[in-house]
């Protein structure tokens, strides 16, 4: 008799590596990708060395291509006023324990005092381009945190 059944096939798709759909999470840290949740996390200002004043953006994806680095365009919104804009080049790591591409310490630098920054609800769209040409977007809010002025 033979088993007419259709052969088991491997669904997996591994997230590291470029595939329909890819996804885009913007988070935030230094070390590594911190989620922001729904945006009432607080995400630290910190003072630069050169003396200006930045926050470090992370970013997670799934689905794109990390042979090479990324083109990124990171802009910073206080309601309708553009306070920070940079564009960093992103290297992106496989993450396998969170199953994501995931890159951190991306400086959107503010130009702004700590003072004008420190609470403010501030929206940061993030647009990438990928070594394959695939272009993402994604937004998220955060609450700029400045543990010099609590």
């Amino acid at each position: 008799a033979t088993d007419s059944a259709a052969p088991i096939v491997d669904v997996f798709e591994d997230p590291c590596l470029p595939m329909e759909n890819p996804s885009l999470v913007v988070g935030h840290g230094e070390l590594g990708f911190e989620s922001l949740g729904d945006g009432d996390e607080q995400s630290e200002l910190i003072h630069g060395p050169q003396g200006g004043y930045h926050t470090n953006i992370a970013l997670s994806a799934k689905g794109l291509d990390a042979s090479h680095h990324w083109t990124v365009e990171i802009e910073g919104w206080l309601g309708n006023n553009l306070v920070g804009h940079t564009f960093p080049i992103a290297k992106m790591r496989c993450n396998r324990a969170d199953g994501a591409l995931q890159a951190w310490s991306l400086l959107l630098i503010w130009d702004a005092q700590p003072s004008e920054l420190h609470g403010q609800s501030a929206d940061i769209f993030v647009n990438l381009e990928d070594s394959n040409g695939t272009q993402m977007s994604a937004e998220q809010s955060l609450t700029i945190w400045d543990p010099g002025l609590e």
